[in-house]
């Protein structure tokens, strides 16, 4: 194994760490890391490294300063005491310094607010060592595609064919019933590959090696045994969540262990473990209602000690640029077509031009096979010719990511936490540790402060003034709801800038306002929000929490000493009206997404 004091070394740089807890029997667990060896010459190599027992700290309050009972947001360091442990000891280990040997939950562990910096996974301490011993070995991150196509002319949904593409490099394995009594396979398809994307094959120089099996399972064996020689840092695939239970469904029909197949083989068997975790599909508010989450908003995660690490290139598309709202369709074709315009797009043959969804790859599958094969095929070198023009995976999402770990990525609030926990160690001074995070976040007190739920309100459409332009030629008399004139406010990242404005913590907050006398919770939530806003709101602001005289009063009684008459319309107070019939959270709740899941579900079952 190559080693940092190796003379032609530059450095190591960990892509990231897979953590594998202890068998039975023994205490001792093992941390997979992969690895990219810096040389001196400029060139690099993959690796996996194995570090065993690694241990790294969290922190407890020394006992002269546990006098509080409420969590606190960090501690100093010259407050608390260092303990260091394994992750397989780590619960053990807190309860000891806690006092708390016989705990029976371990998040109850967390729930104690003398604990300090136990949130950070041990997988992100790995990765932040190397990147603090070696600050300049930093490198793109190399990506592998991945897709697999089943059986749809007998509706069997047994897996026929799959590719996995890394650069210059495409390996496909089919099943042989799927060619049924045609010959010259191997080179039919290689004419029909030139034919077809001859221009790609040149420009990236692909050796493409094409296998035909007699098993289905050997379709995922011959391809997970190229995927462990090459040794890509990503695995990408469009869509996981259509290929991965495929997968899973072939090999347990085979009597084989996914861990078998897909963790590197340098991890010994009695540590290998495979797991796949489906992401969220539906989110609960505040107030309690269930929304579906779309496919492309999922974040699926596959724990498993390898040299490649899984992902969901879909998703990471969707969430790189959740910011920027919803596209129609994250089909592979449509960002395909949005990226490259015209340039790239799925491959399309015009004999199947009039089908669409499963009618076209049922066609296609009977009548064009060679030229299905070569679909699959370029599915995931588009894949990677996208990412090579986002750099999504190569640079952006690991860049984002930092040391947090690619299981947590979908969460901004874990990755804020991750970078504070070390900017409060090494940047802050004094230096400080970050709490802990338990199940049990609220107390009673908690219960007494203006409610979470109902932020969301827009206007009932029943009070909104018929007021639209007449804008058809047809019918000069008919109101639309066209109008000229519009305007909408929306609070633009409120969180956490609005707690850096306002320097909100528990360390800088002694009170909390539970009510107001004589003020509704209703105009106290509105004029919470508008006290934000300052001098373009301190007259609204004044009339509602003061009852000082509205303008037009003042006009009037201004009108009054100097005997004079003002026509001013008799309208109501703007905040109580047409608010006054509407309980917040009751008028519009966060936007229904049923059918824009189910028509995105329905697209990604067609690509």
């Amino acid at each position: 194994m190559t080693k940092a004091t190796d003379p032609d070394v530059l450095g190591l740089e960990a892509k990231f760490a897979v953590y594998c807890p202890p068998p039975y029997g023994s205490r001792t667990d093992i941390h997979l890391v992969k690895e990219t060896i810096h040389m001196k010459d400029g060139t690099t190599k993959p690796n996996v490294r194995i570090w065993r027992d690694y241990k790294f700290p969290f922190y407890t309050t020394k006992k002269g300063y546990r006098n509080h009972k409420d969590n606190k947001e960090w501690e100093l360091l010259d407050r608390v005491d260092k303990y260091m442990t394994t992750q397989s000891e780590k619960n053990f280990a807190m309860a000891k310094a806690l006092g708390m040997m016989h705990f029976k939950d371990p998040r109850a562990l967390k729930r104690s607010p003398y604990l300090y910096g136990a949130d950070l996974l041990s997988t992100s301490h790995v990765k932040k060592a190397y990147m603090d011993k070696f600050p300049t070995c930093q490198s793109k991150y190399t990506v592998a595609a991945f897709d697999v196509e089943t059986d749809e002319v007998h509706g069997t949904k047994a897996i026929i064919m799959a590719s996995l593409t890394f650069g210059d490099r495409v390996f496909t394995a089919v099943h042989k019933s799927y060619f049924g009594t045609m010959v010259d396979v191997e080179d039919r398809a290689r004419r029909v590959f030139d034919l077809h994307i001859g221009d790609v094959y040149k420009d990236r120089k692909i050796k493409w090696e094409l296998e035909i099996v007699d098993r289905e399972v050997d379709i995922i064996l011959k391809c997970f045994e190229k995927a462990h020689e090459w040794k890509p840092d990503f695995v990408a695939i469009w869509n996981i969540n259509f290929d991965m239970p495929m997968m899973l469904a072939c090999l347990q029909r085979a009597g084989y262990r996914p861990e078998d197949v897909f963790c590197d083989p340098a991890v010994p068997v009695q540590y290998r473990h495979f797991k796949y975790k489906v992401g969220q599909n539906r989110k609960v508010t505040a107030s309690g209602k269930i929304s579906p989450i779309p496919p492309s908003d999922q974040w699926h995660t596959v724990f498993c000690p390898s040299s490649f690490y899984f992902i969901d290139a879909m998703c990471v598309y969707r969430n790189l640029r959740s910011q920027k709202g919803r596209d129609p369709s994250y089909g592979l074709d449509a960002i395909l077509l949005k990226t490259f315009k015209s340039k790239i797009r799925k491959l399309k043959f015009k004999e199947a031009d009039h089908l669409r969804g499963i009618d076209w790859h049922i066609f296609m599958q009977k009548n064009y096979k060679l030229e299905y094969l070569i679909y699959n095929v370029f599915d995931c070198v588009a894949m990677e010719l996208l990412d090579e023009e986002t750099k999504d995976l190569q640079l952006t999402m690991p860049s984002f990511a930092a040391w947090t770990d690619f299981c947590n990525f979908n969460s901004q609030p874990r990755r804020l936490v991750d970078t504070l926990h070390f900017y409060c160690l090494e940047t802050e001074v004094p230096p400080r540790v970050i709490g802990s995070t338990s199940d049990e976040m609220k107390n009673e007190l908690d219960e007494l402060t203006v409610g979470l739920a109902g932020w969301i309100v827009t206007l009932p459409a029943h009070l909104v003034a018929d007021n639209g332009l007449y804008a058809l030629a047809e019918d000069a008399m008919l109101r639309t709801n066209i109008r000229g004139h519009v305007g909408d406010l929306d609070v633009s990242a409120s969180y956490p800038n609005g707690e850096c404005v306002f320097n909100i913590s528990k360390e800088t907050t002694t009170k909390e306002m539970v009510k107001i006398a004589g003020i509704p919770e209703r105009i106290q939530r509105a004029q919470g929000i508008n006290l934000s806003g300052g001098a373009t709101n301190a007259v609204e602001f004044g009339c509602e929490m003061f009852g000082l005289p509205r303008l037009d009063d003042w006009l009037e009684a201004f009108g009054e000493d100097h005997d004079m008459e003002f026509n001013i319309p008799k309208y109501a107070a703007p905040i109580r009206t047409p608010l006054d019939d509407v309980r917040f959270g009751d008028a519009f709740e966060e936007e229904d997404d049923e059918d824009e899941e189910e028509d995105e579900e329905a697209e990604m079952d067609a690509d």
